[in-house]
């Protein structure tokens, strides 16, 4: 497997750059356009300073290398003042050089200076300037090894070379005055002058620019070289050119242990998302997401708007959020002001969907009810008439099935007949779930951005706009989002700053609705979509089935759920310098404001028999339209202090200390009334039914919490960091209110010791981390500590209205606290090879306790249910690992550089404390790993009547008459007892029951490669699991087609030799059984394949190429003409290719999926059925003017 896939990903690489290569040959034209759209800080304050100066400080903050004449280096510059935030390299070097008739060009990262000579110039040069030389020599590290690939460059020219695998290089230069420049990614840049030697030799030293990196921690930022906490962070370009309508798609498998699990494919789904495992098996065990310090949902963020995004794992990182953060926090900094000119920024996509999966499934006619009368024997074998109808929708005879048979084989033949009971028959070969979708979709989105200021403001505004039509190829679908955010500061003295950052989303999502128990579309055409009938008769009404699977209802858009979301956030925050760079106190206060509607409707429809038979369905039901409200008001307040003390070169100290304080009310209202009177005008006032007693909810809760955290260091060798938080919650009772959680962590940079001399050269960065706290989680449902009753309207008329009556309160805990998540975290940090290769690994054990699960049972005389408290407690083992290389040489003349990252994480969880005394395995109980699959073996199936009457009995009905038969399936008699049973089906008597899998992904992994050159940019991304198991439910039909019901689906996987015949004798190669219905139908846990077994359990693991991006950046010189600042252009594709063991036995379902369902609607169980997963290819630009 590890073969085939580094196979995979050789070919694909090599294919992605042949591809690259063929693109415009003008791309050859300028190989620094993307260095040169690279953007920086840069203040400069100098006065009647030579060039020389200007250049060496310009060079101190940006690391940008300037080549130029020595003649020109001492030119004065009258005035340099400038102060520059994320500007491009462009955009810096015009206000630099602005009016001093200085002009400069972009080669292999250098930047070469000219100007024409001033009056006082010598006209000429002399003649041994003039002269040309050769020199030679050989670049190496400062251990003396050869450094191959390092750009040699003559400054002030174009001329340049690179040394070859020994580190040797010739160039020929004109005049002793030339400078040689050496430039080598992870170095720093050297320049020598030549003078008279032939021969120059020269030793590059390590650039540790890398460790600089700022990581963007709780109430702060720290330098990546003393992050002591397990902490990983992303940036922009994790989003740049995905076109995925939500931050959470584009995050998953980017980060180690942060576990995204989609749902569907549904652009308004949000993703399932948990850090490092299960948190808790009672409440809250989720990740705290905060955007800009403010708590809220990553699915309503602007992902263009993202700068970078952190994630907090271990409790001494996560610990200064308290109660919130207790199962790792997620921060999402979004993009800031900037000084300097005005920046308007464009990008826009346009994408095309299809489905990742098409099931392929028999839509001929003939085949599919020859198959539904194979199913149907199967099970009744021949004790049972076929009924008059299938499923009560198509009528069915034995002349009409030689007549379908004929038909079948005649394509000009009608498809539709009225027998002599004046019905329609109809011999159709209809393709249902094609009917339903539409093979593409498309969506197109649109991002505009403005940011500038100066020292004293700034500002950054941004909108976007997308918008996704639907999927069905009926029915009105359609997704907009709008987002809009504007923030800046404003410096009103020199030590004081007010800042504000207001952001608001607006969601608008209208999808049709089924009108029969809301059910989930491929379900409802399991049930009533036979591909023999039709969808409409031939005088244009719709057949039965049409109306009872829903078609109907998509196609006159009558029956629908329209959704409205609307959120307002604003954080107004103030910054106080008490004294510079030693002492600052900050505050903020933000406001969240929510509402969403949600109006559903649904009808009635009729389906035509017979030219004059109708069934009208939903009739009992009648039409109903039900709007429902949620309003969401969200307060927080933030003050803290930031201490850090001038403690010399040897020590640093900083200290944090801070007061939080957090209110939420939250309210629903629903109300709902029958008899719509006018279909297409869902209105209440044009209603004749019953209205519902509006129903009303909502809680309110608060925090308030003190936090401190100090970090010191030695040298930078050993470094200490200690935190805690005092909490607060209304949600507890006075006496377990408050909770105290600390946490600390050391570290210790073995890199920086004298004894690791020997290991100079080559190891960069060495560091071991060590972490241990614990956090308390209070999200539980509120106030469970507090005895309340309800009202409700009773029948009984008490003076003309109907009198009420009180509900009488369930039993409440005797204590309640905080459930204590406590994680100890060890790690390490390693950098190689001057920073081309870095590491890092993180095992990690976290113990929740104090879970608020269910209590001990109580008496039926009792009267109530036992209360929840605090009774259960999970362990959590987990480990990480990330390893990456980048590098760098030149190809043709120009720099290739390429970039790889691999990441594998795991966890498993166990049950270590839960009141279960029966040990009931439909139930938590001590000692069980989450996601465990209790099943049977299986040997095989059945071959003949010998095999059968030598076995253990089989206590399944496997058929009417209860007969075992040749060809069905032949499970393990584990205890050996002669029969085949589940026994009481607990701990200690559970039959022949094992543990045969797990529900739980486990092995996550994810690929980064990235390659550019010339200005051309190829990058994949693969993402996956190696291990996961799911065993189909009853109702699973895209698995077990008519081994369900008869009437159900029929899989093309269900033919040929692959199934059991008494023909072919094939029970030794056969997968699927004996052709029967109702083996997994629900009326019974003890048919034959309802409860779980190993032979049918799938391997859902799967690996698919998340992203393929494939850009190119026009060259300065280029975008310049066009009097623009940078533009490139790129073509993007998700979910493009997936592979997965299950697609061996069933290629119907997305393994990505498969325990998800549609949440919108009923089938949410975990059958696989769900809103398609989508494959996207986008085309897009982004342009900065």
């Amino acid at each position: 497997m590890k073969k085939s896939i580094t196979s995979l990903l050789k070919g694909w690489c090599a294919a992605l750059l042949c591809a690259g290569l063929t693109l415009p040959s003008f791309a050859a034209a300028d190989a620094d356009a993307a260095f040169a759209a690279q953007r920086h800080d840069l203040k400069l304050s100098l006065h009647n300073a030579p060039l020389r100066e200007v250049v060496t400080a310009f060079t101190q903050q940006t690391g940008v290398v300037f080549s130029y004449e020595t003649s020109l280096g001492e030119r004065t510059l009258p005035h340099v003042d400038v102060a520059l935030n994320g500007s491009t390299l462009d955009e810096m070097l015009a206000s630099v050089f602005a009016g001093t008739g200085i002009s400069y060009k972009i080669k292999d990262k250098v930047v070469a200076l000219s100007a024409p000579p001033q009056s006082d110039a010598p006209a000429a040069r002399s003649a041994a300037q003039q002269r040309k030389q050769t020199v030679a020599g050989r670049v190496t590290d400062e251990q003396g090894e050869p450094l191959a690939g390092v750009s040699v460059l003559v400054k002030n020219t174009l001329t340049g070379t690179s040394t070859d695998a020994d580190g040797r290089y010739s160039l020929s230069v004109s005049g002793s005055s030339a400078v040689l420049v050496f430039m080598y990614l992870g170095f720093q840049t050297l320049e020598e002058e030549v003078g008279a030697r032939s021969t120059l030799d020269v030793t590059l030293r390590e650039n540790k620019q890398i460790l600089e990196e700022v990581v963007v921690v709780g109430y702060g930022s720290v330098k990546r070289r003393d992050l002591i906490g397990a902490v990983d962070q992303v940036d922009s370009r994790q989003f740049a050119e995905r076109s995925n309508p939500s931050v959470s798609r584009s995050l998953q498998g980017a980060i180690p242990n942060l576990n995204i699990s989609m749902r569907d494919g549904k652009p308004s789904r949000a993703a399932t998302i948990d850090i490092r495992g299960t948190g808790s098996i009672g409440s809250g065990g989720g990740a705290l997401v905060l955007i800009d310090g403010v708590e809220g949902d990553l699915e309503t963020v602007n992902p263009q708007d993202i700068a970078s995004v952190s994630v907090l794992k271990d409790a001494s990182s996560a610990a200064i959020y308290g109660a919130r953060g207790a199962f790792g926090v997620i921060l999402v900094t979004t993009k800031s002001a900037s000084e300097g000119e005005v920046n308007v920024t464009y990008s826009g996509s346009f994408s095309i969907h299809s489905r990742t999966v098409k099931p392929n499934l028999v839509t001929d006619g003939y085949e599919w009810t020859t198959g539904y009368i194979n199913a149907w024997n199967g099970y009744y074998n021949g004790s049972k008439e076929l009924n008059s109808t299938i499923n009560n929708i198509v009528p069915y005879s034995d002349s009409w099935y030689r007549e379908l048979a004929r038909r079948s084989t005649d394509p000009s033949l009608e498809r539709v007949r009225i027998n002599d009971n004046g019905k329609y028959e109809y011999f159709g070969n209809t393709d249902w779930t094609k009917a339903f979708y539409k093979d593409v979709n498309y969506s197109h989105e649109h991002n505009l951005s403005i940011s500038g200021g100066g020292k004293n403001a700034d500002y950054y505004v941004s909108g976007r706009f997308y918008d996704q039509d639907g999927i069905y190829r009926v029915g009105d679908e359609r997704y907009k989002q709008y987002n809009v955010r504007a923030k800046g500061s404003v410096r009103i003295r020199p030590w004081l700053r007010l800042n504000n950052n207001m952001d608001f989303t607006v969601v608008d999502y209208h999808q049709p609705m089924l009108y029969y128990s809301n059910q989930l579309v491929p379900r409802m055409v399991e049930h009533s979509g036979q591909p023999v009938s039709l969808i409409t008769n031939p005088d244009g009404t719709w057949t039965y089935a049409a109306v009872l699977n829903g078609y109907a209802g998509f196609a006159e858009g009558t029956s629908y759920q329209q959704e409205d979301k609307f959120t307002l956030k604003d954080k107004l925050g103030v910054e106080i310098d008490l004294v510079k760079d030693v002492l600052k106190v900050s505050g903020d206060l933000s406001y969240l404001f929510s509402r969403n509607t949600r109006e559903r409707v649904t009808n009635m429809y009729t389906g035509y028999t017979g030219p004059e038979s109708t069934i009208t369905v939903n009739e009992s039901q009648g039409s109903t339209l039900q709007n429902v409200r949620y309003d969401m008001n969200y307060v927080s307040s933030n003050i803290y202090a930031e201490y850090t003390p001038k403690l010399g070169d040897d020590h640093s100290l900083k200290l944090l200390g801070g007061w939080n304080l957090e209110k939420k009310k939250y309210r629903t209202l629903t109300v709902k009334r029958e008899g719509l009177t006018v279909p297409s005008k869902p209105s209440f006032g044009l209603m004749d039914g019953v209205t519902s007693d509006p129903t009303v909810g909502g809680y309110d809760w608060s925090y308030v919490g003190a936090f401190f955290r100090a970090n010191y260091g030695y040298k930078g060798r050993y470094l200490a960091e200690f935190s805690c938080r005092y909490d607060g919650s209304s949600k507890f009772p006075q006496n377990s209110k408050w909770g105290f959680f600390p946490s600390a962590s050391v570290g210790w940079r073995l890199s920086e010791e004298k004894f690791m001399g020997w290991s100079e050269g080559w190891l960069d960065n060495f560091k071991i981390r060590l972490s241990a706290g614990s956090m308390g989680n209070g999200n539980i449902d509120p106030y469970k500590y507090i005895d309340y009753m309800t009202l409700k309207s009773s029948t009984v008329v008490i003076g003309n209205a109907l009198g009420t009556y009180t509900v009488a309160p369930g039993a409440i805990p005797l204590s309640l606290t905080w459930e204590t998540s406590t994680t100890y975290d060890v790690g390490a940090d390693l950098d190689l090879f001057k920073n081309r290769l870095t590491m890092g690994f993180d095992w990690y054990r976290r113990y929740t306790t104090d879970m608020y699960t269910v209590g001990v049972s109580l008496p039926a005389v009792y009267g109530t249910a036992a209360p929840k408290g605090n009774n259960a407690s999970l362990k959590t083992n987990g480990w990480e690992l990330s390893v990456g290389w980048r590098d760098s040489f030149r190809l043709a003349g120009k720099e290739f550089r390429y970039g790889v990252k691999a990441m594998v994480w795991d966890s498993r969880t166990w049950v270590t404390k839960y009141i279960n005394p029966t040990g009931n395995l439909d139930d938590y109980y001590e000692g069980m790993e989450l996601g465990e699959i209790w099943g049977y073996r299986v040997e095989g199936l059945f071959r003949d009547q010998d095999d059968i009457d030598s076995h253990a009995t089989q206590s399944f009905l496997q058929s009417s008459d209860k007969v075992t038969r040749p060809g069905q399936v032949k499970f393990a008699d584990l205890n050996e007892d002669g029969k085949i049973d589940q026994g009481a089906k607990t701990l200690s008597d559970h039959g022949d029951l094992t543990v045969i899998g797990n529900t739980s992904a486990r092995y996550h992994y994810g690929i980064n490669v990235n390659l550019n050159w010339n200005g051309i940019g190829i990058s994949t991304f693969w993402q996956g699991v190696a291990k996961k198991n799911w065993y189909p439910r009853y109702d699973s039909g895209y698995f077990w087609g008519q081994y369900n019901r008869p009437f159900g689906y029929m899989l093309k996987a269900h033919t040929g030799s692959n199934v059991y015949s008494e023909e072919l004798d094939n029970w030794d190669t056969a997968y699927w059984p004996r052709y029967s219905a109702y083996q997994t139908n629900e009326s019974s846990v003890n048919r034959v394949l309802t409860t779980p077994n190993d032979r049918y359990m799938q391997d859902v693991s799967y690996i698919r190429l998340k992203n393929l991006t494939v850009d190119y950046t026009f060259p300065a010189h280029i975008c310049r003409k066009m009097r623009i600042k940078g533009l490139k252009v790129y073509v993007s594709g998700e979910n493009l290719w997936t592979s997965s063991p299950m697609f061996k036995y069933c290629d119907n379902y997305d393994p990505e999926v498969i325990n998800a369902g549609d949440s919108d609607f009923r089938t949410a169980e975990g059958d696989g059925y769900s809103y398609p997963m989508l494959r996207t290819v986008t085309l897009g630009l982004n342009l900065t003017f």
